[in-house]
């Protein structure tokens, strides 16, 4: 039999479904993405609703999109093509008698091709791939729409190249390298996003080191600029009058493994095993401080190159790891892990971390098959 609780629940649904789709999808939208895997089941119209492209409009219109990692896995001896998932992680926090946080999650696989390289950004709910790979130059741009996980092509780059470095600031996508040195006029361009357009911006000439090295370069956007580090120093671009200048005559690219930017300060993961903060007044590199315990096990990791990358998760710092470990007897396994790192400013000179929570064994495999993965922040 039918309990009360049952029918009451019944009632309460028929007479939600019995509301116009305008109305639900605007409640929908004021949800937590997630439980929208939960919530597809309930009925065919809810799925239909979830699938729909209008709902994510809402949620950006509505102020309520959140953040969300897509992951890129590839094993090394694995022919086949790069496995594709989404990381959602549950809002709600609880922490245990010792003060550790449990933080739920949910591994999504996706049923998407696509070989990441240096220049795969994420722009608000998209994500660009933009030229080829080392053995294959390509002027294509394929765009991933991480709302309903379909890709388009977009305008093509004035010139083929491979495995080039990209930026996104202020509604550009700025292009660097990964073509031919002598096609000078084209080293560096820039999509605007708008306009749909491209157009070649200045160099810093074909005799510049940046042009000498075949993009053995790291970039970033700060403070409405580009920084590039380069073999002996680092510089920036200007993109309101093209100009490039010196901002530090020591290299950045031989100390910092991975970097990202998170309200106008720029953040590294360092070689040493440090979380650095880049100091714009002094031009110097500063550890984040109160991560003892944490940086303890980051330096192992980085020593041991299982550091894969840093993000920006809605104003939060994201380190990615993979970590080694047996399973009762049966030979060396590899899982991959994510940290959460709340920031705060509380001197001049002087950024605090404090790691909210730890995610293991968010995806396991067998430690003889090597693989890379990255991972990238998308808003929804």
């Amino acid at each position: 039999m039918i309990s009360e609780v049952q029918l009451l629940q019944k009632e309460k649904t028929m007479s939600f479904l019995s509301l116009p789709d305008e109305i639900i999808e605007n409640i929908l939208a004021r949800i937590s993405k997630w439980t929208y895997p939960n919530l597809s089941l309930v009925c065919k119209r809810f799925l239909s609703l979830l699938s729909s492209p209008q709902l994510y409009k809402t949620r950006f219109h509505i102020g309520t999109t959140e953040p969300c990692l897509y992951l890129c896995l590839k094993l090394r001896y694995d022919p086949s093509d790069p496995q594709w998932f989404t990381l959602w992680m549950k809002p709600d926090e609880n922490l245990t008698s010792r003060g550790e946080t449990i933080h739920d999650y949910s591994l999504i696989s996706l049923h998407i091709t696509a070989r990441y390289r240096k220049s795969t950004i994420a722009v608000g709910s998209k994500i660009y791939l933009i030229g080829g790979l080392p053995e294959a130059p390509s002027s294509s741009v394929r765009i991933l729409d991480c709302r309903i996980h379909t890709w388009r092509d977009g305008p093509n780059m004035t010139v083929a190249r491979s495995d080039p470095v990209a930026v996104y600031l202020d509604e550009k996508i700025y292009v660097i390298g990964g073509c031919k040195n002598d096609e000078s006029t084209n080293w560096l361009e820039v999509f605007d996003i708008k306009t749909q357009t491209w157009r070649a911006l200045p160099s810093p000439g074909t005799d510049h080191e940046l042009r000498c090295k075949y993009i053995k370069v790291n970039s970033n956007a700060f403070k409405g600029k580009l920084y590039i580090a380069a073999e002996t120093k680092d510089y920036t671009y200007e993109p309101k009058d093209g100009t490039w200048n010196v901002v530090r005559e020591k290299s950045s690219i031989q100390d910092i493994l991975y970097w990202c930017v998170i309200e106008d300060v720029m953040y590294s993961c360092s070689y040493s095993g440090s979380l650095m903060w880049y100091d714009f007044e002094c031009r110097e590199w500063r550890e984040i401080k109160g991560l003892d315990e944490f940086s303890f096990c980051l330096t192992w990791y980085l020593k041991k190159m299982y550091v894969h990358g840093i993000v920006n998760y809605g104003g939060k710092l994201v380190v990615m790891w993979r970590q080694w470990y047996n399973e009762d007897g049966k030979g060396g396994k590899i899982k991959v892990g994510f940290s959460k790192i709340a920031l705060e400013k509380r001197h001049k000179d002087e950024i605090w971390g404090k790691t909210e929570w730890w995610v293991n064994s968010v995806h396991t495999v067998p430690r003889l098959c090597y693989f890379c993965f990255t991972c990238l922040a998308i808003s929804i």
